[in-house]
C-alpha cells in the first residue's frame, strides 16, 4: 500500500490501548485506511470481513477518542507464515513507535495462532517502513514488480517469530 506523506504528530495519548478490531471499529477503520493510503485501500466491506474472519488478526490502537493505527494480519492453514497485509498509521500518531507497537503485538498474536515467521510486501520507495521493518528484523526475500496500483515494485520481507 502506498502511504501518505509524513506530517507533524502529537503525543500519543496515555489511555492509547492495542486490541482487537470490532464491528464498533468499522467507521473509525474506514476513515484511518482513506486517511493512511493514496491507493490499494482495504474497502469498507473488506475491512468488515477482516474483523470477523477466522484467519486474520485485525488490531486496532485506540485511543480515547479515536482509531490512531490498526494492522491485519492474515494466516493460512496451509503455511507456517503469517502475512502483514496491511499496517495503518493515523498522520497524527506517525513517529512516535506506535508502528513498532502494533507490529510487535501483532507478531505475538501470529506466533500465539501458531505461525513460525512474518512475511509482508512493502512498496520499493517506501523508505520509512522498509527502515522500520529492518529494524524489527524483517529481510527482503524477493521483489515483485508493478505489484501496486500506482506502478511500484513490491519488496517482500520476512522474520522468523
Amino acid at each position: 500500500m502506498s502511504a501518505r506523506s509524513r506530517t507533524p504528530s502529537t503525543p500519543l495519548p496515555a489511555t492509547l490501548r492495542l486490541r482487537r478490531a470490532t464491528i464498533a471499529d468499522l467507521a473509525a477503520l474506514d476513515v484511518l485506511e482513506n486517511i493512511s493510503f493514496t491507493g490499494d485501500k482495504l474497502s469498507r466491506r473488506r475491512l468488515q470481513h477482516w474483523i470477523t474472519a477466522p484467519n486474520a488478526i485485525l488490531l486496532v490502537a485506540a485511543g480515547k477518542h479515536e482509531l490512531l493505527g490498526s494492522a491485519l494480519v492474515l494466516q493460512r492453514t496451509d503455511s507456517p507464515a503469517a502475512r502483514l497485509y496491511s499496517i495503518a498509521i493515523s498522520p497524527a500518531a506517525r513517529g512516535q513507535g506506535l508502528g513498532s507497537k502494533l507490529l510487535h503485538k501483532a507478531e505475538a498474536l501470529a506466533r500465539e495462532q501458531g505461525s513460525t515467521a512474518m512475511r509482508l510486501e512493502v512498496a520499493a520507495g517506501n523508505t520509512a517502513a522498509i527502515g522500520l521493518y529492518q529494524k524489527l528484523g524483517y529481510r527482503v526475500f524477493g521483489r515483485k514488480p508493478v505489484y501496486y496500483e500506482d506502478g511500484q515494485d513490491a519488496l517482500r520481507m520476512h522474520k522468523p517469530l
